[in-house]
């Protein structure tokens, strides 16, 4: 296992991390079975928050860990999170981490994500005097967290302004081979500032691995998998410090490792090489650029119908119907009121989409696949 500097933390980390959002609730032992493998295997990264696994995640992590010898317990740093929606003052956030210090049974938390960071204006409220930002503050003076970093799904130009904040030291964020072009510009900013980097959703959310017989020109050799090739894509990644890669079982722990140390040292060719087989597919995916938004005078959400309609393209159907549900459950934050009936079909997005999308017909598609169902 290669091992980067986190930022300028002083920490050392492993270059493939282990998110651990995708166990299965009622499979504990499953849970620390792959937790224990990933630890010996030389991961000391974990990811979690609340809410995972319908909110067992932060638990399993802890008694997984709680049961590790402790010269292997030592050696691992633990990622959570706390998000503005859910607690909204400094008062808040100082609770939530005396909740999940007990769940994770460590005595303080290393690396404390300001999470799911969406724009300038999300931002903003998360750093206001009395916000989460201080809650964090607070808990670090404390010695109950040693680091403040975040996870942010904002466009690259609002990524550079918020580095220049210089709030966090490290910065959590959608990275791979269908978004690269829309996220290297933020990823370049983080990078110059000598600020971690840790790329989350290394496989697309799992657009990545529906359509195995296209993608498996990403790979080097038949004894490649195309998952791995979409892996290795990142972790060749020299300004990448961590490819967090959400893990459900032994099985994918190991795979994932084996990958992991294939990948001896950082190497642009590689990045490159697999850049250029991707585009030569000739396929076109949502970035989330947002550039469409910018030029909608109905200012419809459209990257995010977009990302929908991607999902059932690649058959992952019950995907799209679940994120639709969060999106719709909260409205004021995603879809901001507006809806896909609501295009006038004036063909100013298709004109600033670099991808090129069909954006008027996604929309409609949308509508009747998500909307007129409901």
């Amino acid at each position: 296992m290669r091992y980067n500097h986190y930022g300028q933390t002083g920490k050392m980390v492993s270059n493939l991390g282990f998110g651990c959002m995708r166990f299965s609730p009622d499979d504990e032992e499953g849970a620390i079975r792959a937790i224990h493998l990933a630890v010996q295997r030389g991961i000391n990264y974990f990811d979690t928050a609340p809410g995972y696994c319908r909110d067992k995640s932060e638990t399993f992590l802890g008694n997984a860990l709680a049961s590790l010898p402790s010269e292997l317990r030592d050696t691992v740093f633990v990622s959570t999170k706390s998000s503005i929606d859910d607690d909204k003052t400094a008062d808040a956030v100082r609770k939530r981490i005396d909740d999940q210090l007990s769940k994770l049974k460590i005595p303080r938390i290393h690396f404390y994500n300001m999470w799911c960071i969406m724009d300038l204006e999300h931002f903003q409220r998360v750093v206001a005097p009395n916000g989460p930002y201080e809650g964090v503050v607070k808990a670090k003076e404390e010695g109950l967290v040693e680091h403040i970093v975040c996870s942010t799904h904002a466009p690259s130009s609002d990524i550079i302004t918020i580095v220049k904040a210089d709030a966090f030291e490290g910065y959590t964020l959608g990275y791979n081979i269908l978004n690269y072009t829309y996220r290297i510009e933020g990823v370049n900013a983080v990078a110059s500032a000598n600020r971690a980097i840790i790329a989350m959703n290394p496989l697309g959310g799992g657009l990545l691995t529906r359509d195995e017989q296209k993608l498996n020109i990403l790979r080097d050799d038949e004894s490649e998998t195309f998952i791995a090739a979409a892996l290795k894509f990142t972790l060749s990644n020299p300004m990448i410090t961590i490819v967090l890669s959400g893990m459900a079982n032994f099985r994918e722990v190991e795979a994932n490792v084996q990958t992991a140390e294939s990948v001896h040292e950082p190497d642009p060719d590689t990045v490159q090489r697999i850049i250029d087989r991707f585009e030569s597919l000739g396929e076109s995916f949502c970035t989330g650029c947002r550039y469409c938004l910018e030029h909608c005078p109905e200012q419809i959400q459209i990257h995010l119908y977009a990302s929908l309609w991607d999902k059932v393209r690649l058959k992952l159907d019950d995907e799209a119907r679940r994120v639709y549900g969060i999106f719709t459950r909260k409205d004021d934050q995603w879809f901001k009121g507006k809806r896909a009936i609501d295009c006038t079909r004036c063909g100013e997005c298709e004109a600033h989409c670099p991808q090129r999308l069909p954006i008027r017909q996604i929309l409609e598609n949308c509508d009747s696949y998500f909307e007129r169902k409901e």
